[in-house]
């Protein structure tokens, strides 16, 4: 069986990203049917934990998978690793004696449990929940009041308040005030656009660069007095060009020569990366990976839509779409200060086109809405097959990408 993976980020009450829920689809993308949850379940766990290996979830943190009710009581659920993983107890799962049994040897194994939906209509006192370390609250279903009453039911207990599906920083904001201890949605892709409020100057630095990055009569030697406005620039990239990957037998110790070695266009790419990399420091780290994500997606099935030329304008396409959040500027104001294509322009605006359908494939595919993302794909002639392959190889990239910006953060 195929298995369709996205992982959606669980964040604390710092907006840092403690670990992921796994959204998966078994079946082809073409189909509106979902196949059975057992079977679906049992899917993810073979493919993404014994056969994908454990960096499609970004160890150390934790990931968070939903089991069916034959999964608990069978055990399944123990092939897991327990120090890093939370089991999520569905809602319409009855707290039989056997499945309250399950639960039981599954905490004394050190897995840590979720209940999944609580309403105010959900029994207070259900065995289950009194198994739960955590609860999960779906915004979506509860008005803010209901929302608040339930973390006042809950207060001052062992468990933890999960806020799901918060879409919105005023939501965030409200749910941080009642009492919830972790959140989803994706509240932390939306940008905070304050009228009057002036950019930092290090974010209008690094706009300038990557102005200047972008203009189309760019050559080399002004490449590099681009790249030598900044220190942390010139020091990642030295480190990037003598790294192992290059096999350089001489130490490059020249801006010039590293820019001749790589090339003009992956140099703009490179330094776009980072640039945007070094933007983020103030937003949540899932901004950062989430845009470096969409980049590598964009660049990898770009020759299975038929725009493999363009596989570097897409790369920027994906990089860019959240400059708004990083900047907090509306990106239609962003981007007239960038000399990109107009197709990215328009794309990244909204119009209709190969490379918007591209970009909202690849966003449907991050976010789980899968019938979405089948739609983009029959529109760009794409085979889904493609799709869960290039998303797997984007993030195990991004991932990596994002430790090394790190360490050289702490090294410059």
């Amino acid at each position: 069986m195929d298995i369709y993976v996205a992982r959606q980020p669980v964040f604390d009450r710092n907006r840092k990203v403690i670990g992921y829920e796994l959204l998966y689809r078994s079946g082809s993308t073409n189909s509106c049917d979902s196949a059975d949850g057992t079977e679906a379940s049992l899917a993810v766990i073979r493919n993404t934990f014994l056969l994908l290996g454990e960096w499609v979830v970004a160890p150390p943190g934790k990931t968070f998978i939903k089991l069916t009710r034959d999964l608990l009581v069978n055990s399944v659920a123990k092939v897991l690793p327990h120090q890093s993983t939370v089991l999520e107890i569905l809602e319409d799962i009855e707290p039989e004696e056997e499945v309250v049994h399950a639960c039981m040897g599954l905490k004394e194994a050190g897995y840590t449990l979720a209940f999944d939906d609580y309403t105010l209509d959900s029994t207070p006192k259900t065995p289950l929940l009194e198994l739960a370390d955590i609860v999960k609250v779906d915004f979506t279903k509860n008005t803010n009041e209901q929302s608040q009453a339930i973390a006042q039911r809950l207060a001052n207990g062992h468990r933890q308040l999960l806020a799901e599906k918060v879409e919105t920083q005023a939501e965030f904001t409200a749910a941080l005030a009642m009492g919830y201890d972790l959140f989803q949605g994706y509240f932390f892709s939306k940008p905070m656009i304050l009228q009057g409020h002036a950019i930092p100057y290090y974010k209008r630095n690094y706009m300038r660069i990557l102005g200047e990055l972008n203009r189309t009569e760019l050559d080399f030697p002004s490449l590099e007095g681009v790249i030598k406005q900044d220190v942390t620039l010139c020091y990642t990239l030295l480190k990037y060009i003598n790294s192992a990957y290059f096999h350089v037998v001489d130490e490059v110790t020249s801006i010039l020569r590293a820019i001749v070695l790589l090339g003009e266009a992956e140099v703009r790419k490179w330094a776009s990366l980072v640039l945007c990399t070094l933007m983020g420091n103030d937003e949540p780290p899932e901004v950062v990976v989430r845009s470096l994500i969409r980049a590598r997606m964009c660049e990898l099935l770009a020759g299975n839509v038929g725009l493999e030329a363009r596989a570097s304008d897409l790369f920027l396409m994906g990089l860019f779409s959240m400059l708004d959040v990083l900047i907090g500027r509306p990106l239609g104001e962003i981007l007239k200060g960038l000399s990109l294509s107009r197709e990215v322009k328009r794309a990244l605006l909204g119009e209709r086109g190969d490379y918007r359908h591209l970009y909202d494939l690849v966003v449907s595919y991050e976010r789980g809405q899968w019938e979405r993302c089948s739609r983009h794909a029959s529109k760009l002639n794409l085979n889904p097959e493609r799709i869960p392959s290039a998303f797997l190889r984007a993030v195990e990239w991004a991932d990596e990408i994002a430790k090394v910006s790190d360490q050289s953060k702490e090294q410059a």
